[in-house]
């Protein structure tokens, strides 16, 4: 008997070795797609499916079904596969069944999975997306987003701040529209899409995140034109350090403070904006076409020219800082002058020397006066009689209309005054006059000035001369205005698409530069250039806003187009995102200092792929660092009703788990879950050994 306990024992353990299995019937799990894509269809099936399963519903959420011919629909408007997979590992199955549409992204199954395959609702879902980072003023585009699983006729009605359109159109897969407005405040936009199916709609509000700030320097009509536009106007002082994004001018040179047109310069080159309008004071009137010429997209055209002769005092009073600030005024007089202009320079002290005739200020000529004005020394008494005579004399070989002398004088004149009074009366050119300092000959010099037509200007102390002179040239130097009815012709570019400017009743006549685009044009003559300098952005407008396009509404939108133009390089105006794979590209256009993507908690550099241009791919919400700034960036991601190849998806996830898809017809077999009997069998063996032990111990065998 011990024996035969033994052989049972031994026999046990190696069918345990062997773990044999006992066959069952095994538990389905059928987990039901009911989100809003595949309810329908799931719902036309439920009398189908086997009443001895086990069923779980889900969308959004997933929850236990008492039969399948159940109905939920609370359970969201989108598909949470990942819920319904951890609620059928928690039922212990022995086989799962996917029932679904398969509009949805694939993810790995912890158990073998087959899927049937059910065909989505005929339906067009509609999303708006809106511009991630939409400016005060810009027109802005919101994404209109038609997916549909199935190809479906439907009518789509968009509403907001752009006015109301509608239209009939064909929806197969994903479809994207541009709903464009200028946005001036907060607005909201709303669509709706209809067909046989139904009726879907969705709405988005919008609210500018940034206003660009606007300096607008003597031309009011130009800053109510960006205030309309949304921007934040300040109507001067001229300040440094300019931290506006963009700087209008409609003053002159003169007007501001020194150093401004170097200011504006760097300001330019470090990707500012700036904008000249040409106001009474602006432009050409004010100097900008000699102050920056390097920088201004337009010049004067048809200038006429004029001469002007400067006599300078060089006696022994002018010696040190008078002497080295005349010369500098005179240097701003040739830097000022243009092509067409001629200048010349008559020395005076005991005795006059001519230090170069009237001469045309080419950039030769320039170069040539500049070495010579560098080269004058002061010494000896002030007579400026045969000075001035002479001036008078070379001028009159000068082949222009506009010809002036400009005496300047620290001094008392020696020589008598009269002859030179009458002289300056009788001459026909325009005699100005400069005193400096509190020793000059003031009362002379006003008397110059007036009986020969000019200008008298006084100068406290030497610093004040470049100035001086700069405005003497202005008043010599200056250009001509056109008033009446200018017809304008719109050159292709973004900011001029179905344009139609009114005429324009005050026109300078202008050319652009070479390195400029013209985009407004009247009769051949160049009204709006506009042109990149260093990492900036500058445009010249040849005419008086204040008398121009009054009652015109398309100004403000124009010109706030324009303002948004100049800035857009120095300042991040443009974030998009584009769908791409499973995420999405998103665009940066604008100077950015070491732009991150931050989502997760984990931080993704932005890749530069050209002039201020980064890109990213991203596949969540997140937000998009740079420096102090914070842009929320909400991609738009795939919806419930994006358009796949459902069938292929459920294909891939059932074979990729070692099951497959299934037809209605393999749902009624039974399945087998095989019961393991190793556990049974090592149960059994233990006890046979313990009875094997107890009738040892009785018999008294020893162990």
């Amino acid at each position: 008997m011990l024996r035969a306990l033994r052989v049972g024992v031994l026999a046990l353990l190696f069918l345990a070795f062997l773990d044999p299995r006992w066959p069952m019937p095994g538990r389905v799990v059928y987990l039901l797609d009911f989100s809003p894509s595949a309810r329908e269809s799931v719902f036309a099936l439920a009398d189908r499916l086997p009443r001895d399963g086990l069923y779980v519903a889900f969308a959004e959420r997933a929850v236990k079904l008492p039969s399948p011919t159940a109905r939920r629909l609370d359970l969201g408007e989108a598909t949470n596969l990942k819920a319904a997979l951890q609620e059928a590992e928690a039922l212990k199955p022995a086989r799962v069944v996917l029932v679904s549409d398969g509009l949805f992204d694939p993810i790995p199954a912890p158990f073998p999975l087959d899927a049937l395959y059910v065909p989505p609702k005929p339906h067009v879902d509609v999303r708006l997306v809106p511009p991630p980072y939409p400016l005060q003023g810009e027109t802005v585009g919101v994404g209109v987003v038609l997916e549909a699983p199935l190809p479906v006729e439907a009518r789509l009605r968009v509403e907001g701040p752009g006015g109301m359109w509608e239209r009939g159109l064909r929806v197969e897969g994903l479809k994207s529209l541009v709903y464009t407005f200028p946005l001036t405040g907060e607005a909201e936009v709303r669509a709706a899409v209809e067909g046989s199916w139904g009726r879907s709609e969705a709405r988005v509000s919008l609210r500018p995140a940034d206003r660009g700030r606007a300096l607008v320097l003597g031309d009011a009509a130009l800053a109510r034109y960006l205030e309309a536009q949304g921007f934040q106007v300040e109507e001067g002082p001229f300040r440094l350090p300019l931290e506006a994004d963009l700087v209008a001018v409609g003053l002159g040179v003169l007007d501001l403070p020194e150093g401004a047109p170097e200011a504006l310069r760097d300001y330019l080159r470090r990707g500012g904006g700036l904008l000249f309008t040409a106001t009474p004071r602006g432009l050409f009137f004010g100097g900008w076409d000699r102050a920056l010429p390097e920088d201004l997209p337009l010049k004067p055209l048809g200038r006429k020219g004029a001469a002007l002769v400067l006599v300078l005092d060089v006696s022994g009073s002018m010696e040190g800082e008078k002497l080295a600030m005349a010369v500098a005024g005179a240097l701003e007089l040739v830097r000022s002058a243009a092509a067409e202009d001629y200048l010349g320079v008559v020395l005076f002290s005991s005795s006059h020397r001519v230090l170069f005739p009237p001469r045309p200020m080419t950039e030769q000529g320039k170069k040539e006066a500049e070495s010579l004005l560098l080269s004058v020394r002061a010494g000896g008494g002030t007579v400026l009689g045969p000075a001035f005579r002479e001036a008078v004399r070379l001028l009159r070989g000068v082949p222009l209309e506009r010809r002036g002398v400009l005496v300047l004088s620290d001094g008392l004149i020696s020589d008598p005054q009269g002859p030179i009074l009458e002289l300056a009366e009788a001459s026909g050119l325009e005699v100005s006059a400069m005193a400096l300092g509190p020793d000059a000959d003031r009362a002379f010099l006003e008397e110059l000035s007036r009986r020969g037509g000019g200008r008298y200007y006084q100068a406290a102390t030497a610093r004040e001369l470049p100035r001086l002179f700069l405005r003497e040239g202005q008043e010599v130097f200056q250009g001509e205005r056109l008033e009446g009815r200018f017809p304008l012709q719109a050159k292709p570019h973004p900011l001029t698409e179905g344009l139609a400017p009114p005429p324009l009743a005050v026109l300078l006549p202008a050319r652009a530069e070479p390195w400029a685009q013209v985009i407004l044009e009247s009769e051949g003559r160049a009204v709006l250039a506009l042109g990149e300098r260093g990492e900036g952005r500058v445009a010249a407008l040849a005419t008086d806003l204040s008398r121009s396009w009054r009652g015109w509404e398309g100004a403000a939108p124009f010109l706030g187009g324009l303002a948004r133009y100049l800035m857009g390089s120095g300042k991040a105006l443009g974030l998009y995102a584009y769908p791409e794979g499973n995420g999405v590209r998103a665009v940066v256009l604008g100077r950015l200092e070491a732009p991150l993507f931050l989502s997760g908690g984990k931080e993704v550099p932005l890749v530069p792929t050209g002039p201020a241009r980064h890109e990213v791919w991203v596949g969540e919400a997140g937000v998009l660092l740079d420096g102090k700034r914070r842009i929320p960036l909400a991609p738009p991601l795939p919806g419930e009703w994006a358009p796949r190849e459902g069938k292929e998806v459920l294909r891939a996830m059932a074979e990729a788990s070692g099951g497959k898809l299934l037809t209605l017809e393999d749902l009624g077999r039974p399945v087998a879950a095989p019961l393991p009997l190793r556990p049974y069998l090592l149960a059994l063996a233990l006890a046979l050994f313990l009875l094997e032990r107890f009738g040892e111990a009785r018999r008294g065998f020893p162990r």
